[in-house]
């Protein structure tokens, strides 16, 4: 991954910073470990960060860790792409409006401490009203507004459902003003490969960028498990959760298989970048290793050992009643209704 780019054309690195993860929403962190995380991040070729002002304080938090950086990594550097509309966890917590959205733009960046931002998208657009993210005063309308001023260059959206994406970025195609940026999560991991097939529908739609962020399913590939809010049914947790044994019992890692599995999505479907959540500098250095593997065996310099290979057949046999199920967004109790 290369360490300058060049801020004419956006070239993510094809692991994305996902500063979701310094929102304390997972786990908690120390003060020390954003700015040691994004050292290591940038030392490593990541030039991409992603956050959003839903994330706690993680603008604040990543925004003055680069700041500390800048003496070694100015902001050409590296690229920042944040979100607009969600603010809370309700729908009642969403503003897609043209004003709202112009000033979030400009508060976050004022948190991240720069004068333009490289892409912005509308957050979890599923919680919203078509016409909030695609009508003329809508999210969507005033964010090309901002990208035609030069205050931010790359224009897309983020979500669970991959039909709303999609629905989303065919009518901006048939408009004339294609989507830039798609932001999918949750769909290119160990139990859910549906972006893999949506993905030609998005590049037909004149989408250029396809992002995969949780290759562990927000969390749900770990050892530790999942928070207690995640969307999965007890099924699933428990499924994933004989996944972890099993890759325990040969001597493997859960969430590096996973991770490793997600990273093929680049050779497999042309995916640009997947954004995993870091905030230690030893969760970065983890994350570059798997990639390095991943990109390894892509090139036929490395081989799948037997053990791994017969360890990710269990674990898919042990998903596999659970295959590319997608849990409803959004989930009952974002909508008060359990």
């Amino acid at each position: 991954m290369a360490q300058n780019v060049c801020q004419s054309e956006f070239k993510p690195s094809e692991i994305s910073y996902g500063a979701g993860a310094l929102s304390g929403a997972y786990d908690a962190i120390a003060d020390h470990w954003p700015v040691e995380a994004c050292r290591e991040a940038l030392s490593s070729g990541i030039n991409t960060f992603d956050t959003s002002p839903y994330y706690g304080r993680s603008e604040y938090i990543l925004g003055d860790a680069l700041e500390q950086l800048a003496p070694d990594f100015p902001r050409s550097n590296y690229y920042l792409q944040t979100k607009i509309g969600r603010y809370g966890y309700t729908p009642q917590d969403f503003d897609y409006s043209a004003q709202r959205t112009f000033e979030s733009v400009a508060e976050s960046m004022r948190r991240l401490k720069t004068d333009y931002l490289d892409s912005v998208l509308c957050h979890d657009v599923e919680f919203v009203d078509f016409e909030k993210v695609v009508g003329d005063d809508g999210a969507l309308s005033a964010l090309f507004q901002l990208k035609a001023q030069g205050k931010i260059k790359y224009v897309g959206c983020s979500g669970y459902p991959l039909p709303m994406l999609l629905k989303i970025a065919e009518h901006q195609a048939a408009a004339g003003q294609p989507l830039d940026v798609v932001l999918s999560y949750s769909h290119y991991n160990l139990q859910n490969t549906k972006l893999a097939d949506y993905a030609p529908k998005f590049r037909a739609a004149g989408v250029r960028y396809l992002f995969n962020a949780s290759p562990l399913n927000m969390a749900l590939f770990r050892d530790a498990g999942p928070p207690d809010w995640h969307p999965a049914h007890e099924q699933l947790r428990a499924a994933a959760k004989q996944c972890s044994q099993v890759a325990k019992a040969n001597d493997l890692n859960i969430s590096s298989l996973a991770s490793l599995f997600a990273f093929t999505g680049r050779a497999t479907f042309q995916l640009n970048s997947t954004v995993i959540g870091l905030s230690r500098k030893e969760e970065v250095q983890q994350a570059i290793a798997a990639w390095k593997t991943a990109k390894a065996r892509e090139q036929g310099t490395e081989q799948i050992p037997d053990i791994e290979a017969n360890t990710l057949k269990e674990i898919h046999d042990i998903l596999s009643p659970y295959k590319d199920y997608s849990w409803q967004s959004p989930t009952p109790k974002e909508l008060g209704q359990a």
